[in-house]
């Protein structure tokens, strides 16, 4: 069980299919490393189902919803699609992810040292960034101005709300300063989704703030 759970008000949303498609990707992943969350989220879809199992049918037409019952049963069921194959070096990615990743992604290294590969989502003006740190670094010292979600799926992290592992779901501390330091041993590897861009608050962060915001960073 994840120590750091996504709130279930989040998961209600994504299992209602009620989430854009990059908040949705990080509850995705978020539900397939934690067996805790996964449960919640089938409860929470086996629910709603039964909910609208006791929805009365309103104006249905019995001979016309028979025609398209018969048309259904015509149309061939083809199986489900076989999960991707993780692209090599990036074992640790879970399905959800490995759909969004090329044949061979590379890592960009970025302003502070880390490492990030952008995710284009197509529809949503979240940005989406898979990210690397190696054991010590850690992202320039920044807060949020809107929400911004993140998931570690390998290593792990510590900043001023704690220490968070794989599978644990964090959610942007606001404007609360912090300074996320990767912990000892492999690199931490997680998924961040950003509403709108960080504000840099270090001595030369403050400097570099517009290039943020103009999608140069």
């Amino acid at each position: 069980m994840s120590r750091h759970p996504a709130p279930e008000e989040l998961l209600l949303d994504y299992a209602a299919g009620a989430l854009p498609e990059g908040p949705a990707l990080v509850v995705a992943l978020h539900v397939a490393l934690d067996p805790a969350a996964r449960r919640l989220v089938e409860t929470l879809s086996g629910l709603g189902g039964v909910l609208l199992e006791d929805e009365p049918a309103a104006g249905v037409d019995p001979s016309e919803l028979d025609q398209v019952l018969a048309q259904i049963d015509q149309v061939a069921v083809e199986p489900p699609p076989m999960s991707k194959p993780a692209p090599a070096g990036f074992e640790w990615a879970p399905p959800a992810l490995r759909r969004h990743l090329g044949a061979a992604p590379r890592w960009k290294r970025k302003f502070g040292g880390f490492e990030e590969i952008r995710i284009s989502l197509h529809g949503d003006s979240h940005r989406v960034s898979l990210l690397r740190l190696q054991s010590g670094k850690g992202l320039p010292v920044h807060h949020h101005v809107a929400n911004e979600y993140t998931v570690v799926m390998q290593g792990g992290y510590t900043d001023n709300t704690g220490n968070y592992g794989v599978g644990d779901f964090a959610v942007g501390p606001g404007g609360q300063d912090h300074e996320p330091i990767a912990d000892p041993g492999e690199p931490c590897i997680a998924l961040l989704v950003e509403e709108r861009p960080i504000v840099l608050t270090g001595v030369w962060g403050r400097l570099l703030n517009p290039l943020i915001r103009w999608g140069w960073m």
